[in-house]
């Protein structure tokens, strides 16, 4: 878990950290670990294998330690590729190889504990289970503590030295057994033949054919593993949004239902029949996936009002945990089923494994790529039930075991829960997509302003709005883009700006229509895109790249006038965009005389603003002579704009003035970094201590729980789903 987060990290700084980035990650993650269980299988049958399974514990260790070279020079030799392309090929060459040492672990592990066939499923159960609970611990300790605050660098050399010591410790130990001198004992031939009876007698159970068809349950169970994982993150989005304490409130509830499922699902090989075990362990997790778009949409609404990381850890552990645990039981019972001798032991969980991971793969491209966006998440998760659970219950049925029956119950429960959107007067929803990078929707929505009734178009991603305009008038809604125009305004007609996120378009128009620039847009989400084109009119001449911000800054060589960076992903600002090493890049991409502006939150003081602090003292070591103009309003309903350059910027010469409440102002009286105290008490974002996504928390929370109380409790209260 600890090099998958990190090798999601290294590459951020010059492909970005989306979900396509992440899934590419996790896909080389998976496919290593398959690969290494099969391998790690047939060794397992060899002889000395203390000695292999050191040896590629060391091997694990020197490609740890090399991970931030590797990283380095992947990415020098991909510079070329465009986005997937480029990540894909970076992301296999730099995890594969130790994922698949640490995959070979698992069944040596296994066979290497197991005395007997008898106590097969407990062994099994207990490696898998210890295995994934430290998957948990590195989820946590990596994500929240040692990667933000440590850096890369040092938790390479961490888990490097972590793994090598193992290995140390072996040939070490071996080096002094072999230099002691042996003491030589009379051989007692009685007990050595009551031995070897004991172990035949032990050490097989009764044999049994097995049919192929028996791991059909390996797949169906590593599928839907990945895609519960999937479908649960993106249900508790629109309400949760995807924060850092988010994704890994989902990613460590995952490990910890299938830890608890590997042991629990060991401890019931061993002691009830495994086959019949595994169908009815099958038919729960079928009618759990069933009633997850329920119990997820019902207990949010329910937590509403409660503290929202409170309410992310009780729906995440609720909704994760139980079907997850019952899918985590289905390998260790699959192992005991199909092994008949202990020799064979690491062989068979190898092969399970293998399965269950290479079909966790398969869903992960289906449900992220096609199923999800095109399906949403309600259908694919009642048909997902559907599908685990109808193999276990034609097989129980044929055995006149009718308490089965009750799954067709729970099929019709679910189907008839299906909450579709419901006519509205006050809420029209004009589009509604579901995909990996979150939930996009266009609403218009009836507003009584002093009693004038109006429509207000607005762009929410992940439920937070990010373009307001007025429908009838198709002016802008938003404060912040008064002041972007002002500010913008210095510099000349056709000047070349360049926009990090698009949202709706309304500022990429503002610049073309009403300045005269020519703009070019870096966006990731073409649905965006489409959405802005089709219900925000951006204008044609606007020409989009389809691209991760940092990816486009690293590899265009166009110099620009204004880079305006507005890449909120709903309430989260990415960490490898607003960074140090970021930063530098686009001021040697700046024109002479040309300016970089950063939209961001608008606290400042206290806890909660010590990331737009940090945003400040970034810009300033990068170089540039950065100042903050807020919008007006309280911190929580302004924006702050930062403001750099190489050098002081001169606002005294406008073409489009600023004017608040009818009055002309001076743009110069507005800025506020010489009268806020405690500037410099923030941190320095690097892509090293990429420490953003826990700085930002608090002011996210802020952000997320504004909208939680208002727009999404409409949108439910007017019969819009909390997703499709």
């Amino acid at each position: 878990m600890a090099v998958e987060l990190m090798g999601a990290k290294l590459v951020a700084p010059f492909y970005g950290s989306s979900l396509y980035v992440w899934t590419t990650v996790l896909v080389s993650t998976v496919l290593g670990l398959t690969l290494g269980y099969y391998l790690g299988g047939i060794v397992s049958q060899k002889r000395n294998t203390e000695k292999k399974l050191a040896i590629i514990l060391g091997i694990a260790a020197i490609l740890v330690f090399a991970l931030p070279h590797t990283a380095s020079m992947l990415i020098q030799l991909t510079r070329s590729l465009s986005l997937i392309p480029g990540v894909c090929v970076t992301c296999l060459a730099l995890l594969l190889p130790p994922l698949l040492c640490f995959g070979m672990v698992g069944p040596i592990a296994v066979r290497l504990m197991s005395s007997s066939a008898e106590t097969l499923g407990t062994t099994a159960g207990t490696v898998y289970f210890t295995s994934t609970a430290g998957g948990v611990v590195a989820t946590f300790l990596f994500g929240y503590y040692l990667v933000p605050l440590e850096g890369l660098k040092f938790c390479t050399l961490v888990t490097g030295v972590s793994l090598a010591a193992l290995p140390i410790a072996y040939f070490a130990s071996r080096a002094f057994h072999a230099k002691a001198p042996r003491r030589k004992y009379p051989v007692d031939n009685s007990q050595i033949a009551e031995d070897k009876a004991v172990k035949e007698k032990t050490a097989v159970v009764k044999r049994h054919s097995v049919k192929p068809g028996i791991y059909l349950f390996a797949v169906l169970e590593g599928g839907a593993v990945m895609a519960t994982e999937l479908i649960a993150a993106r249900m508790m989005a629109p309400y949760f949004g995807a924060s850092l304490f988010v994704w890994a409130a989902v990613i460590g509830f995952t490990l910890c239902g299938l830890a608890i499922g590997y042991f629990a699902g060991g401890k019931m090989a061993d002691k009830y029949d495994p086959l019949i075990t595994m169908r009815w362990t099958l038919l729960v997790a079928s009618v759990l996936l069933l009633l997850m778009h329920i119990t997820s949409q019902q207990l949010t609404i329910a937590l509403k009002g409660t503290d929202i990381n409170f309410a992310v850890i009780i729906v995440g552990f609720l909704v994760v945990v139980p079907p997850l645990t019952a899918l985590g039981m289905v390998p260790a019972l699959l192992i005991r089923h199909i092994t008949d001798k202990a020799e064979n032991a690491g062989a068979m969980a190898g092969r399970v494994y293998a399965l269950s991971s290479a079909s966790g793969i398969a869903a992960l491209i289906l449900f992220g790529f096609f199923i999800i966006p095109v399906y949403g998440l309600t259908g694919p998760s009642i048909i997902t039930g559907i599908i685990i659970g109808a193999l276990p219950f034609i097989q129980l049925i044929s055995q006149k075991k009718y308490l089965s029956l009750g799954l067709l119950f729970f099929i019709l429960l679910s189907v008839s829960f299906k909450k579709t959107i419901q006519p509205s007067t006050d809420i029209d929803v004009q589009y509604y997509s579901e995909g990996l990078l979150g939930q996009v929707l266009v609403a218009d929505m009836l507003n009584n302003t002093n009693g004038t009734m109006t429509t207000s178009r607005v762009l929410y991603v992940n439920r937070i709005g990010e373009t307001f305009i007025n429908k009838t008038t198709g002016g802008t809604e938003a404060n912040y883009l008064v002041y972007v125009s002002c500010v913008a305004s210095k510099l000349k007609e056709h000047s070349d700006a360049l926009l990090l996120g698009l949202g709706g378009g309304t500022i990429a128009n503002m610049l073309h229509n009403d300045l005269k620039y020519n703009v070019d847009v870096a966006e990731l989400d073409q649905r965006i895109t489409d959405v802005s084109r089709e219900y925000f009119s951006l204008n044609d001449s606007v020409h989009v790249t389809v691209d991760d911000a940092r990816h486009y800054l690293e590899q265009t060589n166009k110099k620009y006038d204004l880079i305006f960076f507005d890449v909120f992903r709903g309430d989260i600002p990415p960490p490898h965009v607003l960074s140090l090493e970021s930063f530098k890049r686009a001021k040697s991409l700046l024109n002479e005389n040309g300016m970089i502006v950063v939209n961001f939150f608008g606290f400042l003081n206290g806890d909660i603003g010590e990331a737009g602090r940090s945003i400040y003292k970034t810009l300033c070591a990068a170089g540039l002579h950065a100042r903050i103009l807020p919008t007006p309003g309280p911190e929580e309903e302004r924006n702050l704009l930062f403001i750099a350059g190489n050098e002081n910027e001169d606002f005294s010469k406008l073409r489009t003035p600023l004017y608040l409440y009818g009055k002309l102002v001076d743009v110069d009286t507005m800025f506020v970094e010489h009268k806020t105290p405690g500037l410099n008490d923030a941190v320095i974002l690097t892509d090293d201590k990429p420490i953003l996504d826990l700085v930002v928390l608090s002011a996210t929370d802020n952000f997320r729980g504004y909208y939680d109380r208002s727009d999404v409790k409409l949108f439910w209260d007017n019969g819009v789903p909390l997703f499709k």
